[in-house]
């Protein structure tokens, strides 16, 4: 049996940047229904919807009421929240009203395709259970990722940015030396630009490169890792301010760090669902 297409609403009163999402969406096979204000797209959820991608800021109903809304009509559909104007009070607002995540805007089209797919196939991915409040990053923190040294090829990069679910932001990885000393960062952007295409020249895709793998040049991860990394976590750190951080730095997925070495990873997800709660 054909397996049937994601079905994609997008809300935005910015009717440009809709039409031109849409396209994109369905040139990766989603089916795509658009809406550019909150009733509208209310009502475009009642229809049926697989993944709402919803703007904050809109005039009228606003992005917030719009999510209410379409949770108490339609609560089956996963709500990924949009928007230029991150701040960590919205973000608490979003994942406390049952949006999956908070994604900033120029959201990259193939993490959000990603994040679309994610949606779709992890029911639960928000909502670990919680059984006392929690106020720190060390309460959050994932212990477990995939460490990888400069000397790795891009090749298994590309592996575990394609294949690794879960915990993994599945967006940037952390290059560490043998004492988990942080060294680097390597994201999909860095890998599709090392990547080599046939003909060259030609823009590709995350998915064409995933499709493709022999593009990669046969380099160590040192050759295009970013050093360093803007901001990093620590255990005793504030979960607020840590939201902010991560808000301003536009990052989703911070290292934490303790002593000078990577000790695990915290992402904003559950940084804003724990703070709603």
């Amino acid at each position: 049996m054909e397996e049937k297409p994601i079905r994609v609403l997008l809300i935005d009163d910015e009717e440009r940047f809709v039409l031109n999402l849409a396209k994109l969406l369905r040139g990766r096979g989603f089916e795509v229904a658009t809406a550019c204000d909150g009733p509208s797209g209310v009502a475009a959820a009642e229809k049926g919807v697989d993944v709402v991608v919803l703007d904050v800021k809109m005039p009228g109903m606003g992005g917030i009421e719009t999510l209410q809304r379409i949770k108490e009509r339609s609560p089956e559909a996963e709500v990924l929240m949009l928007t230029g104007h991150a701040d960590v009070e919205t973000g608490i607002d979003a994942m406390r009203e049952g949006a999956l995540d908070y994604l900033m805007k120029p959201c990259d089209i193939d993490d959000l395709v990603a994040k679309i797919r994610e949606a779709h196939e992890i029911e639960d991915i928000k909502r670990r259970p919680v059984l006392w409040p929690r106020r720190l990053v060390k309460e959050i923190t994932w212990p477990s990722f995939v460490r990888l040294e400069a000397e790795d090829p891009l090749s298994r990069a590309l592996d575990v940015l394609t294949r690794q679910a879960g915990i993994s932001s599945r967006e940037e990885l952390y290059i560490l030396d043998t004492e988990d000393r942080l060294q680097g960062v390597v994201s999909r952007r860095d890998l599709l630009a090392a990547a080599r295409p046939d003909p060259p020249g030609s823009p590709i895709s995350w998915e064409e490169l995933t499709a493709n793998p022999h593009w990669l040049p046969a380099r160590p991860l040192a050759a295009v890792m970013r050093t360093g990394h803007p901001v990093t976590a620590e255990p005793e750190a504030d979960l607020a301010d840590t939201a902010r951080r991560m808000l301003e730095a536009k990052v989703r997925c911070l290292p934490v760090m303790e002593k000078g070495r990577v000790t695990g990873i915290v992402r904003l997800s559950d940084v804003l669902t724990h703070l709603a709660r």
